[in-house]
């Protein structure tokens, strides 16, 4: 009987709301999955683009590192695009793994 209930594939509230956990989950899923596929190809391109400008590899590495590190307040050009759009992605990635998590628990 408890692996029976368990089994099913639905929320344990009576009516879903638009508070409902399950409906919040997926909701924050997608969300999640949108801001990382639009911001993934902006981090390979940035960070692509800072490696290649420079004069060798572990130069461009270290462009790269010190993009992630600079402040992001008071930036400008690829550094601080590739800055935000890592914000960005990390977001997204967070989101779509909260929204799974509640979506897994509550429906």
């Amino acid at each position: 009987m408890i692996c029976q209930f368990m089994s099913q594939r639905r929320s344990t509230f009576g009516a879903a709301t638009a508070t409902d956990p399950a409906v919040v989950g997926r909701r924050a899923t997608r969300a999640g999955l949108v801001l990382a596929a639009a911001t993934l190809p902006l981090v390979v391109g940035t960070g692509t683009g800072l490696v290649v400008d420079a004069p060798t590899l572990a130069a461009g590495v270290d462009a790269v590192l010190a993009a992630a590190n600079a402040p992001l307040v008071g930036g400008y050009g690829r550094a601080w695009l590739f800055h935000v759009s890592a914000l960005g992605l990390l977001a997204g990635c967070w989101l779509l793994g909260a929204g799974l998590l509640l979506d897994g628990v509550f429906d």
